[in-house]
């Protein structure tokens, strides 16, 4: 197997600007392109890891998609609630849950913006104002049709891949979920949110 040159890049992750950022790097005597950003298994990581690159591009994808909702939501020929609900879990719902790893790291603003999408979908599929407050929407969205905020829904995929991680005998990944249950609040707690003590006594180091 050869490494492909034209194919290959570096990236320096890093929060602070460094003199690494040119690093000159070479494979089989080809200097390799340095660049801000890169795209890998789909998901774009930038220099300095806050995803906001990833974001907007998220939100762009799934903004494209929001007008099928408006059109199959109409009052006269519309499609069922429980239909649309499923419709924006595959439409749109997907795409976060692909990146969930990486946004579990991104910031409260970053979150609204992701958010704001979910909203704007559930205003259409339910025939909400747009002057509903946010608790009542995301209360309406949970009840009618199970849609998570979404920093519970990237919770709720962090809890499955910790405890996958805890089933094969994997206690790296405690550590992670440590590091996301302390980032941010959690509305709905979960069933290993009361075990985290007992789990974490079992890594000390963690």
């Amino acid at each position: 197997m050869k490494i492909s040159v034209e194919k290959s890049c570096s990236v320096v992750f890093s929060r602070y600007k460094k003199e690494s950022d040119n690093l000159n790097l070479k494979i089989y005597g080809n200097r390799i392109v340095s660049q801000k950003e890169i795209k890998f298994l789909g998901i774009k990581f930038d220099c300095k890891l806050n995803f906001n690159i990833l974001v907007d591009e998220i939100k762009e994808r799934c903004n494209k998609r929001l007008n099928i909702f408006k059109i199959l939501s109409n009052k006269k020929w519309g499609l069922n609630q429980n239909t649309l609900g499923n419709l924006y879990k595959s439409l749109a719902g997907s795409i976060l849950d692909y990146s969930f790893p990486c946004l579990n790291s991104i910031s409260e603003n970053n979150i609204k913006k992701l958010q704001a999408i979910q909203n704007t979908a559930v205003r259409s599929i339910l025939k909400l104002k747009y002057d509903t407050p946010s608790k009542i929407l995301h209360h309406e969205a949970f009840n009618k049709l199970k849609l998570l905020t979404v920093s519970n829904r990237l919770f709720e995929l962090s809890e499955r891949y910790f405890g996958t991680g805890l089933s094969h005998s994997i206690p790296l990944v405690v550590k992670e979920y440590k590091e996301g249950f302390e980032s941010r609040y959690i509305e709905y707690p979960t069933p290993l949110c009361n075990c985290y003590l007992t789990i974490s006594s079992f890594f000390p180091e963690t």
